[in-house]
């Protein structure tokens, strides 16, 4: 009978010595083939893998003082290659680290169908789309070849001509994917002018969190994901504005049913930044006025090699009495080797935080992950049956834009 159980002991420890080296591998093997790193992260991965070990190829090395592109070499043992990762090392990595409320004004390229209406003319109610295919959530970008930047521009083009439109060419973006339509204009039996008889927007707006303003240009990076228009395009902006937020309460979150940090926009007060970006990993732009976040609060960047299983903090302000740290649990990373806004599974274990809001809620998007002093990551999806459960994106993705 010992004899067996020595055997097993054997056995057991063998395969937990295998495991615990093929791990490392595997996941090395599944880097990124691009990737942010700082040389803390090289240090503090060197130093707690006994087999894996990494190293920056110096001759490689293209850039400025503030960061530059090179190849990370990892290797097992160091010396049986594994992969070549291209990084860029970032040098000047301070940032504040944000969890503020903040509301966005956002002005688009184009602008977007929401509705019809019929047109009242001297023959009577007429629709110019019945039958042009056009819907809801097309962006209009042209007409007759000519650029659409905003609402009043449809009207210019289709009056500038006094002659009689029987049709113009309309290039829309449905998808993602550009389309060409042909739509007749009526003529307004009142306002004598041509109308296409449609509902647009040139904006969108919406409220998230702000994650991190860096400290050597204010560049801020805020929400983790897009900004919707209400379609399926790509709202790409041409400007907007930031502004702070009124705290109005808290929708708790519950299975099957997001809550929602409830807040209105303070357009009476000033802005605090402008936005000129909005993209799978959030909004981002300039901000001008610091005196908006709590700048004796700060981080390092973290790349996702610095991540790593076990507790952390997210940041938020709950009740508008300004940002505070909830305690969460990492439980997974992704190892990702493109760019995806769910980098990071997480649990909230925050016995307050889950009190408030029963979790991640609306609102809470962009919420800043911070571990072990670094800034990793940022809240951007909750868990629809277990609000105590989200993701995050690594900061990798959100930091180059």
């Amino acid at each position: 009978m010992k004899k067996i159980f020595s055997i097993f002991l054997i056995f057991s420890i063998f395969i937990i010595g295998f495991l615990g080296f093929v791990k490392p591998i595997y996941e090395s093997i599944n880097f990124a083939d691009n990737m942010y790193v700082t040389a803390t992260d090289i240090q503090d991965a060197n130093k707690n893998s006994s087999f894996i070990k990494y190293s920056l190829n110096d001759d490689l090395a293209v850039g400025n003082e503030t960061s530059f592109l090179t190849e990370m070499d990892i290797k097992l043992f160091g010396w049986l290659p594994i992969k070549k990762v291209k990084v860029k090392m970032l040098n000047d990595t301070e940032v504040f680290v944000g969890g503020n409320t903040v509301g966005f004004f956002l002005n688009s390229e184009g602008v977007t169908v929401v509705g019809s209406n019929p047109v009242f003319t001297i023959d009577g109610s007429v629709e110019p789309i019945k039958n042009c295919n056009i819907q809801n959530g097309d962006t209009i970008t042209k007409i007759n070849g000519k650029e659409i930047k905003n609402i009043e521009d449809i009207d210019k083009i289709l009056n500038s001509e006094s002659k009689e439109l029987s049709k113009v060419e309309v290039e829309v973006i449905r998808n993602n994917t550009p389309l060409t339509l042909n739509i007749s204009p009526a003529l307004d039996l009142f306002s004598k002018k041509y109308r296409l008889g449609l509902w647009v927007k040139n904006n969108a707006s919406g409220v998230g969190t702000l994650t991190y303003v860096k400290k050597s240009d204010n560049r801020f990076g805020a929400v983790g994901h897009p900004i919707s228009s209400d379609s399926n395009n790509e709202f790409k902006v041409t400007s907007g504005d930031v502004y702070l937020c009124n705290y109005l309460g808290i929708e708790k979150g519950t299975k099957e049913k997001p809550g929602e940090i409830k807040t209105s926009i303070k357009l009476s007060d000033d802005t605090i930044g402008t936005a000129d970006t909005n993209c799978n990993y959030g909004v981002y732009g300039n901000m001008f006025n610091t005196s908006a976040i709590d700048t004796s609060r700060s981080a390092t960047l973290g790349g996702r090699m610095s991540v790593e299983m076990g507790d952390a903090k997210i940041y938020c302000d709950l009740d508008g009495n300004g940002v505070k740290g909830y305690d969460i649990k990492i439980i997974k990373t992704n190892h990702q080797d493109k760019a995806n806004e769910k980098s990071i599974m997480f649990k909230v274990t925050d016995k307050e935080l889950i009190e408030k809001t029963g979790g991640i809620i609306q609102g809470m998007s962009g919420s800043p992950i911070i571990q072990n002093g670094k800034l990793i990551g940022a809240v951007t999806h909750v868990f629809l049956n277990d609000p105590t459960k989200a993701f995050g994106v690594y900061i990798d993705w959100m930091i180059d834009n």
